[in-house]
């Protein structure tokens, strides 16, 4: 439970004080519901907020190249708007979990069709029902757990987690995270997911952070985040770094999360008056969002409509470039790629023949095109006439082995 969080003495951890990189832009307030703990999720170069507490079913869409909000169509839900999840996969958000401000307590999943601003209703959660739960994405499949319920017995915090997969719309269940959390925060980065921050009925507020890597299907704790234990905190991702802000104890500290140094560095403060908690962050292409939120802590709880850009002052490519997974690595050529709509992969050390698969990611590691061969024994060509010009990464899966590396289309 949230509330009796604010009768806590906060912990305070002092780290060295770091140059303050990147950037924070004002931009269009928030026009929806006025509330707090509203989704959030960007498809097709758009974010779109919307739901939230107080049963506010309102979705506005966000375009970042005019700056301005449009309404769309009321999500159709029951029960489902108060503190869910949400998340995208390819061009489709989904929203899930959640609960109707007065203790019922839904699994629902609904999908959300931009091109025509439709929901369709899928497979529920498989778990328990619940709140202030948390989710991230990696390649094709969303994962979502942790979070709390309350019934006769009592308060129950949770550490389970689910897999859903958008392609036969199925759930499966994956390790539990190393401990019970809620209102923590996710992101995910470099092929990994990040859940940390938050609270259980053991400890108040945490500043601890775990990994969970698909292939093993095992939790990792990393460092912990240099900052107060907080709750309700906002995160996301921009290429293969994550990013983590505002919470419960109001700190306008802003950090960024390398995956492969695994290091938290300290970043420009977030601009708003205050930091907020239960806000909302995406990220559009290069650029992060972040904002809305409420002041749980006093009373009565003031709303929050201000809305930010955040622009890094790098792109993490690390590990993009050529990276040898399984002791393998690809060739893609000719690359940089303009004229040509057909580019070439191979594998830098001899394969046998057999069946591959050839998945093409954003820079936000979303997965946006699959293609499948079932017989390889040689160089693989891809189609990027359909490719917007960006950076992507390209990688291929055959039986035991997989490798990627980076293509730029002009």
């Amino acid at each position: 439970m949230i509330r009796p969080l604010l009768s806590i003495a906060f912990l305070f951890v002092f780290t060295s004080l770091l140059p303050a990189q990147g950037s924070w832009v004002k931009k269009a307030d928030y026009p929806g519901c006025f509330t707090h703990s509203q989704i959030a999720f960007s498809v097709a170069g758009k974010g779109y907020v919307g739901l939230g507490a107080s049963s506010c079913i309102d979705m506005w869409e966000y375009d970042p190249q005019t700056n301005m909000w449009t309404q769309k169509g009321d999500f159709p839900g029951a029960g489902t708007s108060n503190r869910p999840v949400s998340f995208a996969i390819g061009d489709k958000g989904y929203v899930c979990l959640g609960d109707n401000g007065a203790g019922n307590y839904t699994n629902e999943l609904w999908e959300y069709d931009h091109q025509n601003d439709s929901w369709q209703q899928r497979t529920p959660f498989p778990g328990h029902g619940r709140g202030v739960a948390v989710c991230f994405v990696i390649d094709d499949k969303g994962y979502v757990g942790t979070g709390e319920y309350f019934d006769d017995q009592g308060h129950h915090v949770l550490k389970d987690f689910w897999a859903y997969d958008p392609s036969n719309d199925q759930w499966m269940q994956v390790a539990d995270m190393p401990l019970p959390l809620v209102a923590a925060v996710a992101f995910s980065a470099a092929g990994k997911g990040y859940v940390g921050s938050g609270a259980n009925d053991d400890t108040p507020l945490f500043n601890d952070f775990y990994a969970y890597d698909p292939v093993a299907d095992s939790w990792t704790q990393i460092q912990s985040l240099p900052r107060s234990p907080t709750a309700l905190a906002t995160a996301f991702s921009i290429g293969n770094q994550g990013y983590f802000g505002m919470g419960l104890d109001d700190a306008q500290q802003f950090f960024e999360y390398n995956p492969y140094s695994g290091e938290w560095v300290q970043k420009a403060d977030y601009p708003d008056t205050k930091a907020w908690d239960e806000g909302i962050g995406f990220s559009i292409g290069d650029k992060g969002y972040m904002g809305l939120g409420d002041n749980i802590t006093g009373f009565p709880a003031p709303i929050n409509r201000s809305f930010y850009e955040y622009t890094p002052d790098s792109i993490l490519t690390s590990g993009v470039n050529d990276v040898a997974l399984w002791d393998r690595a690809v060739m893609i050529y000719p690359n940089p790629t303009q004229d040509h709509d057909l580019v070439a992969l191979k594998w830098r050390s001899a394969q046998d023949a057999g069946a591959i698969r050839i998945d093409v990611l954003d820079i936000q590691g979303k997965v946006i095109k699959t293609l499948r061969h079932m017989h390889f024994s040689g160089p693989a060509t891809l189609s990027v006439d359909d490719l917007l010009p960006g950076m992507y990464v390209v990688r291929i899966h055959s039986g035991s082995h997989s490798g990627q590396g980076k293509l730029i289309k002009m």
